[in-house]
């Protein structure tokens, strides 16, 4: 399993690796305070902010959750949000992939 996890004050790695892996398959933009990810097109996806907040949306759900960590798997095409209580599982859509 290809693993990457990082916390919310290694801002900028973080930053690096969000934009590396929706590049290509959607709308990117980085900023010092939120990263994001949109897809129109499908549906889809995916903000986060410097504070550990974020946004998400799918077709069929949404969510807002608190997170501490970052986790990326490549190997399943998942972005796993890790918080106090809390674990969210953002998967790329298979039309995405």
């Amino acid at each position: 399993m290809s693993e990457t996890a990082f916390r919310r004050d290694e801002w900028q790695r973080l930053a690096s690796a969000f934009v590396e892996r929706f590049q290509g398959i959607g709308e990117v933009v980085a900023g010092d305070d939120e990263l994001s990810f949109s897809e129109p097109a499908v549906g889809t996806g995916l903000t986060l902010r410097r504070d550990g907040t974020s946004r998400s949306f799918m077709p069929l759900h949404g969510l807002e959750a608190r997170w501490d960590r970052v986790v990326f798997d490549d190997a399943a095409a998942e972005i796993r949000l890790e918080g106090a209580g809390v674990t969210y599982t953002y998967r790329i859509p298979p039309a995405l992939r």
